[in-house]
């Protein structure tokens, strides 16, 4: 019997142990699955090619990859940040970054991501903007930002060897480029200009001219207010650029196709534009001979950055597992793919080594190696930007239509006084005005 009963005990105790076991098997396996959010669809390759390589380490880590078209995956965040119902991982452009920034919605960095921002692997520029209050928010993962894409076959035909220089010389190669049919009309811009488009993205390529001519769309004061930069002469010569090239020289007409596609078209001789061109190019129009160079100079010389951070939400259900995965992307391998197969500049500049890239695509130089006096500016983090960008893009693509405002300063300042007054209304409204 003592023998019986020693038996049965032992019995017992191997099975609740087994069980025990295979308990905490279960547990420490439990399934996990990770979605991340883009408002970039054709970046999803580089996110899956990271995510196949984590769950191979990661046997019980299953992560989802979903891409929006952006305006598309802004209100999908306005609606789904508030409500605690978003992806564990996030894409937040620097457009809209700010209004979420300090909301709440989103984790600050835990110390490892916070060092690793802050450990000379990035412009400090990002580093300071994703700041606040003291603490970090996500890491920068790719950026943009433009440069001056010109077709080479039609700078010979024109007979020019070379990149302009300076914005005046960019509408003499403008001018020089552009062809018209019998009857006078464009038939090829000398340069292809945003003119339209839903969206802040108008205002923010009219920065490409504003900048240079010695303004900003907001200025932010010693006491930390703000008010409009561009009421001012660089704000009317900017638009006077705009004028003087739709409606005086006529390199450039809104029934033209635009943007990448005109250019890949061949139906423009110039484009300024963000890195992403060259995979599109890559793809759709390898047979067009393009160089890239950086953008001329005027006043000041330099070019703007924005750029898209991964982030994770507070109502992540694994935050660990999201902040281990934020942190995988920024590995060499795949910041290198992001350059190199989709044509997205990486924010990871300080510490990778990217010279193999420019040997196979020379055309990326431009975009990451800069001169000494070379200047990289950005729009002022405020969670009201995409609110005053959206209005003054309204007005400016009114005013790109008006023939009344060649050779017409007058015309012109009434513009540029009319925009700049709802800016500060808006930062007003916000909280942020201020011009001490």
């Amino acid at each position: 019997m003592r023998k019986g009963k020693m038996i049965s005990l032992f019995l017992t105790m191997l099975v609740l142990s087994a069980a025990f076991v295979m308990g905490g098997v279960c547990q420490a396996a439990e399934r996990v699955n990770l979605l991340v959010w883009t408002g970039y669809p054709e970046t999803i390759p580089f996110y899956e090619l990271a995510a196949r390589d984590y769950e191979k380490e990661h046997a019980n880590v299953k992560i989802e990859v979903a891409g929006y078209a952006l305006r598309d995956y802004e209100r999908k965040l306005a609606i789904s940040l508030p409500a605690g119902a978003c992806a564990d991982v996030l894409m937040l452009g620097s457009e809209f970054f700010p209004r979420y920034m300090g909301s709440g919605y989103l984790l600050p960095n835990p110390p490892e991501v916070d060092a690793f921002l802050k450990g000379n692997r990035y412009n400090q520029l990002f580093v300071s903007w994703q700041t606040l209050e003291g603490k970090t928010y996500g890491l920068p993962l790719f950026g943009g930002g433009p440069s001056l894409f010109w077709n080479k076959t039609m700078f010979a035909e024109a007979g020019l060897s070379s990149a302009p220089e300076t914005y005046d010389e960019l509408m003499e190669y403008a001018r020089k480029l552009a062809k018209y049919d019998e009857k006078g009309n464009l038939i090829r811009s000398g340069i292809t200009l945003r003119l339209s488009g839903s969206g802040s993205g108008v205002a923010q390529k009219w920065t490409f001219k504003l900048w240079p001519a010695g303004g900003r769309q907001v200025v932010k004061t010693p006491g930390g207010k703000y008010y409009n930069g561009y009421n001012n002469e660089a704000g009317r010569d900017a638009l006077k650029w705009y004028i003087d090239a739709l409606h005086k020289y006529h390199v450039d007409d809104i029934k033209m196709k635009h943007d990448a596609e005109g250019f890949a078209l061949q139906k423009a001789g110039m484009l300024q534009r963000e890195s992403w061109v060259i995979g599109y190019l890559k793809e759709h129009a390898p047979e067009v001979n393009y160089g890239v160079a950086y953008m001329p100079k005027w006043r000041r010389w330099g070019a703007f950055r924005n750029w898209k951070s991964m982030c994770v939400p507070t109502s992540s259900k694994y935050p660990d597992i999201a902040w281990d995965f934020v942190m995988y992307m920024q590995q060499p391998k795949y910041v290198k793919y992001m350059l190199r197969e989709i044509g997205w500049v990486p924010c990871r500049t300080e510490d990778v080594d990217y010279e193999d890239i420019f040997k196979e695509t020379p055309q990326f130089r431009p975009f990451l190696v800069f001169p000494k006096d070379y200047i990289i500016y950005t729009d002022q983090p405020l969670p009201c930007q995409d609110e005053y960008q959206t209005k003054l893009a309204e007005r400016l693509i009114s005013a790109y239509t008006r023939k009344d405002l060649l050779d017409n300063p007058e015309g012109i300042a009434k513009v540029i006084e009319k925009a700049a007054k709802e800016t500060d209304e808006i930062l007003k409204e916000a909280g942020f005005y201020g011009v001490e």
